[in-house]
């Protein structure tokens, strides 16, 4: 596999969560410029605020999408600083969680995307972990089988410990697709919390092969390629031989970069770029 057909090109994509000070007209009208032709859509305040009306705004969103000459291939709601944890064991945080992931399914149906992103919550850390699990096992099941229902695979992502204490290493992603059981539940993997736990990238495609249905390729601590640590060469070369051909994502989530998002972007993906040619 040619990892700059496959991995780069059409299929990279760039995520808006850094421009939350700016109009999401704006960050489209950039994705634009950098002839960036697929978008990771972080829907949240303000750009996308998925409350009961959402249809209306994400009409807008596709106008603008198409204008640009983009593709909106995941759908990612936010989901860490709203109050839901599909984890919850409290009634009242459990279906007001459910409630709300259906209700992005839908907004995500209307965007056409065909990922929809969702993170795995989190257990009380002084309590034993069984009840949370199987709370976000429930949780999982029921968003994946309407995911199917729209034609949505739902992708789930393995955080660092100070964001989730469920589903962080390879084995906890298996676990948790064997014990959910939906065949359009699969896994997203986002190299800066990988490095994080000090998981080797292979260790994934071993125990997880065609269930890495997406990558977050993102340098340590999500500041743009170059100025982290972590060696993107290497991933890339992972990913080739592991003939990985799917979409990845470009994101930023380093609050300094939020200021002058434009350029954090710009430099993101021109070291991808460059990192491809010479690959």
């Amino acid at each position: 596999m040619n990892i700059q057909e496959s991995a780069g090109g059409e299929k990279s994509a760039v995520m808006n969560y850094h421009y939350i000070f700016y109009p999401l007209q704006h960050f489209f009208d950039t994705m634009q410029r950098l002839e960036v032709k697929n978008v990771d859509l972080w829907s949240g305040y303000p750009h996308f605020f998925i409350d009961e009306d959402f249809r209306n705004k994400a009409k807008e969103i596709c106008r603008m999408s198409r204008n640009a000459g983009t593709r909106i291939i995941c759908c990612t709601p936010e989901q860490c600083r709203y109050p839901v944890n599909m984890a919850a064991t409290d009634r009242e945080t459990k279906e007001r969680t459910i409630r709300y992931h259906l209700r992005c399914l839908e907004a995500a149906a209307a965007l056409e995307a065909p990922m929809y992103q969702v993170v795995p919550g989190w257990g009380y850390f002084d309590q034993p972990i069984d009840d949370a699990w199987d709370s976000m096992c429930d949780s999982l099941s029921t968003i994946s089988r309407r995911a199917g229902e729209l034609g949505i695979t739902v992708i789930l992502e393995p955080l660092q410990i100070i964001e989730s204490n469920l589903v962080g290493y390879p084995a906890d992603c298996r676990k948790a697709l064997t014990d959910v059981g939906e065949k359009n539940l699969k896994i997203v993997v986002d190299t800066c919390h990988m490095a994080i736990r000090g998981i080797d990238f292979q260790e994934y495609f071993d125990l997880l092969g065609d269930d890495i249905y997406h990558i977050h390729l993102n340098d340590y601590d999500q500041v743009p390629w170059g100025e982290g640590s972590l060696p993107l060469k290497d991933y890339l070369s992972v990913m080739s031989e592991n003939a990985y051909d799917r979409y990845y994502t470009l994101e930023i989530c380093s609050l300094p970069h939020h200021v002058n998002a434009d350029k954090s972007v710009e430099d993101n993906v021109a070291y991808i770029r460059k990192a491809l040619d010479e690959q």
